[in-house]
């Protein structure tokens, strides 16, 4: 099974077989995430050639069926994307990535696909990702912009996120225990002065007033009851 993570892709070496528009698009994306990109075809995009004239990415003119080389080359990246409509090499492919440890997209089957390329979004540090795995990307990308425009909308959610943010940098920048922290995570989060603060928009006095309660949890001039469950 599959399990939804988000990789740093920086200075990762990404092997793209297939310079047409499914390729183009792979190799953008990893590019922008700042992978080391390579492209491996006999033609390409008029956008992957502008890319390569400006010393972005990479290309490997060669047949894209050519298993000699690919078993030759494949050890040397962190991901391989299959962006051809022929899945006749894709067995090939997943035995070799798999003997070397190497990522495998199939771009061209994503039901036996081992890495999914997933519709994202996200908005002033929120960040997610949708997929349907295979089912359908249009779909996906309904859900997607339903998603961002729900995000964009919800202004109270990026508040929240703000005060929880410098709730957690305050805590360990005072040392507060992990477990402690922990647990008040969720009491101040949950606590309805705070939560009304955060509705009303004052931010500002939120994180006042969150530091006050950590201060007053870790004194022990407030208990933390043993009958609150998380």
């Amino acid at each position: 099974m599959r399990i939804p993570l988000y990789i740093d892709f920086s200075n990762k070496k990404v092997l793209i077989i297939g310079g047409g528009f499914v390729g183009t698009s792979r190799a953008k994306k990893f590019l922008e995430y700042g992978a080391k990109v390579f492209v491996l075809s006999k033609e390409f995009s008029e956008e992957l050639l502008d890319l390569s004239r400006d010393g972005k990415i990479s290309l490997i003119k060669d047949d894209a069926l050519n298993l000699d080389l690919l078993e030759k080359i494949i050890p040397d990246y962190d991901l391989v994307v299959v962006a051809i409509a022929d899945t006749s090499i894709n067995e090939f492919i997943k035995k070799i990535s798999r003997k070397y440890r190497v990522l495998v997209n199939l771009a061209n089957d994503a039901k036996e696909t081992e890495v999914v390329v997933p519709f994202e979004g996200g908005y002033k540090g929120i960040r997610f990702a949708v997929t349907t795995e295979g089912k359908s990307g249009v779909v996906a990308r309904k859900v997607r912009d339903s998603f961002q425009k729900l995000l964009e909308e919800d202004e109270q959610t990026i508040f929240f996120l703000n005060a929880m943010d410098h709730l957690k940098k305050y805590m360990k920048a005072n040392n507060v225990p992990v477990n402690l922290r922990m647990r008040l995570y969720f009491i101040i989060s949950s606590n309805e002065e705070f939560r009304r603060l955060i509705r009303e928009e004052k931010v500002d006095e939120a994180r006042v007033f969150a530091e006050k309660l950590v201060k007053e949890y870790v004194s022990g001039k407030r208990k933390i009851e043993d009958e609150i469950e998380f």
